[in-house]
């Protein structure tokens, strides 16, 4: 069974449909003692949510539709905060949280 994250889209309208888009990424196979993991949870989230943000930037930042770089750098976020403790102690502690920002 793999572990993923999910994120639903926190930044909704509240006249959005009832449907969240979600983003994905996948850390089952990831051990955050590692740096090359760490690296490849970096990775991951970026490429997770320019995608994502391509995808639903309408609905999930409705009133900055110019500029994705606001849902990419929210998703991202949401996706460290999203982490375990044990992995988001692991990310903190190496500094990789400020990449993910």
């Amino acid at each position: 069974m793999s572990v993923s994250l999910i994120l639903a889209a926190a930044l909704m309208t509240p006249a959005a449909p009832s449907a969240e888009p979600e983003l994905r990424v996948a850390i089952g196979d990831l051990d955050f003692t590692r740096p090359a993991d760490q690296d490849a949870f970096v990775q991951r989230v970026r490429d997770a949510s320019r995608a994502f943000c391509d995808r639903h930037l309408e609905v999930v930042t409705p009133d900055r539709l110019g500029d994705p770089a606001i849902c990419r750098s929210e998703m991202r976020r949401l996706a460290y905060r999203a982490l375990p403790d044990r992995q988001r102690g692991e990310i903190a502690s190496t500094g990789r949280y400020r990449v993910i920002r």
